[in-house]
């Protein structure tokens, strides 16, 4: 799992910016509690069985990069999340336990306490790729098709950085180091958005080609619907049978998955492709 750990370059300029103006204490306490939150990710995603590319080390976090998308049970996903989150709470309880034993000063309990606390909040953000912005797409898949979710999440998403840019302006306007974390949200968001077509094609695809056992239901669609549009609807967490009203025709999604990536029958309609 460490073999998969890698640093952003990002991580390492606000590195040195604290060696600079000598916080070698911060820095050292900053790393381990990023690489702790990070690990408790990854832990959780093992345990599931996902498949974990890379972990970035980031200076308020981190990101777990796997190659899942978006067709795991919606709990699994949750606990992945969360479970980075979750490691503050046991770290605080830790340090709280060393300074009642004298093991750690006033200043340096402080110190792990506050970096403890700006780290999880910061990461609770609904910002992508933020775990907050993980949260409020997962909420967002939930409610609308994969596809929808994606979308509405990205705006959201963009509404918070923006409010976040502006209370940074009147409240931090010199703190270097968040200018850096902000410009990095605002990238990943901006590619988050740039790939949109790309994110759904994934989801699709992993829907298409592995097996897939999702809650059944049963999704009623009329026969001039063109496949993309058909599959624009899908749930995460459902497996469909697509009804055709007016033709008394229902088929597995798989029918028109294959439509769609083997047969390249991308706008045509249900109603043509069943008579």
């Amino acid at each position: 799992m460490l073999s998969k750990l890698t640093i952003h370059p990002l991580f390492w300029v606000t590195i040195g910016l604290a060696i600079m103006t000598g916080r070698f204490k911060e820095v050292i306490l900053l790393f381990s509690i990023v690489l702790i939150h990070e690990l408790g990710h990854a832990v959780a995603a093992h345990y599931y069985r996902w498949r974990i590319s890379k972990i970035v080390l980031l200076p308020f976090g981190g990101v777990a990069v796997v190659d899942e998308h978006g067709n795991r049970p919606i709990h699994e996903e949750f606990m992945v999340i969360l479970a980075g989150p979750l490691q503050h709470l046991w770290m605080v309880g830790a340090g709280f336990v060393l300074f009642e034993a004298g093991m750690m000063s006033d200043s340096l309990f402080n110190l792990f306490i506050f970096h403890n606390m700006i780290v999880l909040l910061f990461n609770l953000l609904p910002i992508w790729p933020l775990d907050g912005g993980k949260l409020l797409f997962l909420l967002y898949t939930i409610m609308f098709p994969y596809k929808a979710a994606h979308r509405h999440m990205i705006y959201s998403s963009g509404v918070f950085l923006l409010i976040l840019i502006l209370l940074t302006l009147l409240w931090f306007p010199e703190q270097l180091s968040l200018w850096l974390v902000i410009s990095f949200l605002a990238a990943a968001h901006f590619k988050e958005w740039k790939h949109h077509p790309y994110v759904y094609f994934r989801f699709l695809l992993d829907r298409y080609t592995k097996e897939y056992n999702g809650k059944e239901a049963t999704l009623s669609v009329l026969p001039h619907m063109r496949v993309s549009e058909v599959l624009s609807l899908l749930y995460r967490g459902k497996r469909y049978s697509i009804s055709i009203k007016e033709l008394d025709v229902c088929a597995d999604e798989q029918v028109l998955l294959e439509a769609y990536f083997r047969k390249k029958q991308i706008r045509c309609a249900v109603g043509t492709l069943f008579r």
